[in-house]
């Protein structure tokens, strides 16, 4: 390696300064802060493990789609080992964040499961066994690794959105919760994958594209109205009350604008010139990601005690610094690497 080879550019020294600026209003609105940073951590590792899922998949399933996707699914998947890294602020923080940590107001399997300790154990082994995985996938790929890796990554993602995210409301229940964060996750990886690609693809790929894009963005509104329609219909009060805390005031109007940039690409991609136009797929991509961060902070931050817009910006301001700061992520992980493989 040569000197220097991993030093940060200009670029990624601002979205360091940006993640730790994120974290800077601690000791004043540690819950708000917090709850920007576990938007932010949603919405990368949202991307990374989406990432990693298409990469076992390209093992799995055969077909020309496999071009389309594999080489961007190979660097997302490449930084999943720092997620335990970035976990850290998280783990640190419980108690400002989920209710449950005190331990006074669960009883029974929820005052065992919810516990910190164990809640800490889960989150530390799922972020594990996905940097293996990935590890195993950089390193020696195969058919049976992608399949199995499948399996029980579906699984334990369904463990960590309902970590995460569920349980920041612990009277709130929905089977179907995991799915569709897997579903969020899936379409806001392909998206980071289009901005990521589309470099010069033949025509027939981009068309493919298109029509896998298409196929995410009409998956999303199933599982997202799914668990909506269960729990309204079926007036189960902690479920109506999960829904109406996100239907008034700004988070209405959020709402709003979540369905308007979900349901107006779909829209768009049953056209098959814009279903086969580079730009057009480009601009439904940044869309697509403006759309994820809108619902990760109407996800979260509705359950956060402090100011909603303190919360917001510093979900924004750790979004861009990770952003910016992944390339050097890259580099470094890509040097631990080499230098291990040496030794």
């Amino acid at each position: 390696m040569t000197p220097g080879r991993a030093s940060p550019h200009l670029a990624e020294w601002a979205g360091l300064a940006l993640l730790v600026l994120s974290l800077a209003p601690l000791p004043f609105a540690p819950a708000a802060a917090l709850g920007g940073w576990l938007c932010a951590f949603v919405l990368a590792s949202g991307i990374l493990l989406g990432g990693l899922l298409f990469l076992a998949l390209t093992w799995v399933i055969p077909g020309r789609w496999q071009a389309c996707v594999e080489a961007e699914a190979r660097l997302l998947a490449g930084l999943t080992p720092w997620l335990p890294v970035l976990a850290i602020p998280l783990l640190a923080g419980l108690s400002r964040l989920y209710p449950w940590s005190s331990g006074d107001t669960l009883t029974g399997f929820k005052a065992v499961y919810l516990s910190p300790v164990f809640f800490s154990l889960r989150l530390v082994a799922i972020l594990v066994f996905a940097a293996l995985l990935s590890l195993r996938m950089a390193l020696k790929p195969g058919r049976a690794v992608a399949v199995a890796g499948s399996i029980g990554f579906v699984l334990l993602d369904s463990l960590l959105a309902t970590d995460l995210i569920q349980s920041l409301d612990p009277n709130f229940h929905s089977s179907g919760f995991g799915l569709y964060i897997l579903a969020l996750q899936m379409l806001t990886a392909f998206a980071a994958m289009l901005l990521l690609g589309l470099r010069q693809p033949s025509d027939g790929d981009v068309s493919l594209t298109g029509a896998l894009f298409l196929t995410l963005l009409l998956c999303w509104p199933y599982f997202f109205f799914m668990q909506y329609f269960i729990l309204w219909s079926g007036n189960l009060p902690p479920g109506a009350a999960w829904f109406a805390r996100r239907g008034v005031g700004l988070w209405g109007v959020a709402e709003t604008l979540l369905a308007a940039l979900r349901l107006l690409p779909a829209f768009l991609l049953l056209f098959t010139p814009i279903r086969s136009s580079r730009n057009w797929l480009r601009g439904i991509a940044a869309v697509t990601l403006l759309a994820s961060l809108v619902e990760i902070g109407w996800l979260i931050l509705p359950e956060i005690h402090g100011p909603a817009w303190l919360g917001f910006g510093c979900f924004l301001m750790a979004a861009a610094g990770g952003a910016l700061a992944a390339p050097l992520a890259r580099r470094l992980f890509a040097w631990g690497r080499t230098e291990r493989m040496r030794a």
